[in-house]
């Protein structure tokens, strides 16, 4: 007699809802506006879909109110809906944005991630997804993190192109490190800044390893946020980073896509 071995579906894979995503990622794209009609190619681009998968949600949102159309087929937000969008901060218009992706993206490498920003004079974890594989890293959103020594920390000084300036970012946050001591960190740096990607031990714990990449609106070169997926030093293998690095790397390159999108928004830093 053989047995059977099969996967477990994921927790997205057993309760997905399509056309509930999709009208969701439809309202939560134009919640981002303020105000800005996008025509339905431009909606479609910004939630990653064919105009044909959304002309359907696109009529059902239009007749029950939600979205109205404007002059030149242009669609925006409602009175039914509008206040979605009013006083949103840029963090919370870019956790809005992030949350499908980075959870997707968890669900993909079984692995926690966490979105990090500078706000309230820290780098502080904005989204934080946790995994449903065997082990999790999960951080508390709204926990913070020292810049000086960690990927995610590099991601944001790599968009800076001098130590001096490095460093006042650093002093600026409350960290004054000693230009000796910043030297061999500002190697990292310089290697993210060309890479796209850094990978280091963890400052509070060195037997985690994270894996940093920024998040910018398209390609500027602003860095307005990073992605870091922690891993634990002792079950690494070099095929594994890579996966792992590889489906960062496409997650996050999908998010500064979507975000270019909705730079008029005000999430330029």
């Amino acid at each position: 007699m053989t047995d059977t071995v099969t996967d477990k579906p994921t927790r997205l894979q057993k309760y997905s809802a399509p056309a509930l995503e999709k009208g969701l990622d439809i309202l939560e794209l134009l919640s981002v506006q303020r105000g800005r009609a996008l025509s339905h190619a431009d909606i479609a681009a910004g939630i990653g879909r064919s105009k044909n998968e959304i002309f359907r949600m696109m009529v059902v949102l239009e007749e029950r109110g939600y979205i109205e159309r404007g002059e030149g087929d242009l669609f925006q937000l409602s009175a039914k809906t509008n206040n979605l969008a009013s006083s949103v901060s840029s963090e919370t218009q870019l956790r809005t944005i992030a949350q499908p992706i980075l959870s997707r993206l968890s669900e993909e490498t079984g692995l926690t991630n966490h979105l990090w920003m500078l706000m309230d004079g820290a780098m502080r974890v904005a989204l934080s997804n946790g995994s449903a594989g065997s082990y999790s890293l999960k951080l508390n959103e709204g926990e913070k993190s020292p810049l000086f020594l960690s990927s995610a920390g590099a991601c944001f000084l790599s968009a800076l192109g001098t130590s001096a300036e490095r460093l006042n970012l650093l002093r600026d946050f409350g960290e004054f490190v000693p230009e000796a001591e910043f030297a061999p960190f500002e190697a990292d740096i310089d290697a993210c800044a060309q890479s796209g990607v850094c990978a280091k031990p963890s400052p509070q714990m060195p037997t985690i390893t994270e894996i940093s990449t920024p998040v910018r609106v398209g390609v500027a070169e602003d860095v307005i946020g990073a992605v870091t997926i922690p891993t634990i030093s002792a079950m690494q293998q070099d095929n594994e980073i890579a996966r792992v690095t590889s489906k960062l790397l496409e997650a996050v390159g999908a998010l500064n896509m979507r975000l270019s999108l909705l730079a008029p928004a005000g999430l330029r830093p």
